[in-house]
């Protein structure tokens, strides 16, 4: 089961929709709704509870939603500042709050929680970016990619939360923003999204050990701005934007 919260609609609102989908049948059902609408939102799963984290609707927010198995919803925390455009990510017990930041202004800042009510600093970017892909593997916090305020940036880093440590891990073939990060079966792909502008159907193996970047496939189309979640090791990339707004789902498989 995956519960999809929030984003944008085919005519580009926001919504505070969650909608429930059944897999491997793929049917989608509407089980609820945010307590504040919002998209370009991070979101993770810890301790059984989702976190829906900033985002905004007309602008940056900082709300923290949290969300029940069943869609239920309520607001737990705030952010120490507005932040959209951002990732969390679940890793040794914690939620991390990673990449993102306001149009004028992206916040190095890592932050980490228990309770989605009380953050601390746990690391800062080397370079500050929105929109990046963000995976976790090991415990170690991967950033690939992103917006800075003089374009999208080639840099891949990692985040060791537990001792602060963060380092440039490798380079892109070219700078990439908006793109998706996953990992099965012990792989690290980078999914989708744009260069220049525009958006990707490639998919991208990051070796972790190396921080060597190889191509590992295409996408049925071009996408960034996916949703991504891995369950019972099959990866599932959902909606996005190409031309338009995508309401489709990709399988991702490792052979």
């Amino acid at each position: 089961m995956i519960l999809l919260c929030g984003g944008l609609t085919s005519n580009g609102t926001t919504t505070g929709s969650i909608f429930w989908i059944d897999l491997p049948s793929g049917r989608i059902s509407k089980v609820g709704a945010l307590a504040a609408p919002v998209h370009d939102a991070g979101g993770a799963v810890l301790d059984g509870s989702g976190f829906v984290v900033g985002g905004g609707q007309l602008g940056p927010g900082s709300a923290v939603q949290r969300v029940g198995p069943t869609g239920a919803t309520t607001t737990v925390g705030q952010l120490p500042a507005l932040r959209a455009d951002l990732a969390a990510v679940a890793a040794d017990g914690e939620l991390v709050v990673v990449g993102g930041g306001t149009p004028a202004r992206p916040d190095d800042r890592v932050l980490a929680t228990s309770d989605g009510s009380r953050f601390r600093i746990v690391a800062r970017l080397l370079v500050a970016v929105r929109y990046p892909a963000v995976a976790v593997d090991g415990g170690l916090v991967y950033v690939i990619g992103g917006s800075t305020p003089s374009g999208d940036t080639d840099v891949i880093q990692v985040i060791d939360p537990r001792t602060g440590v963060v380092r440039i891990l490798g380079h892109l073939a070219r700078p990439l923003s908006h793109a998706s990060a996953l990992v099965i079966g012990g792989l690290l792909l980078i999914a989708g999204g744009r260069v220049a502008g525009r958006a990707q159907d490639a998919l991208w193996h990051l070796d972790l050990a190396t921080g060597a970047v190889t191509p590992s496939g295409r996408l049925p189309y071009a996408v960034s701005d996916l949703a991504a979640a891995v369950v019972g090791g099959i990866g599932y990339l959902i909606g996005g934007e190409g031309l338009g707004p995508v309401a489709s789902i990709i399988t991702v498989t490792v052979q």
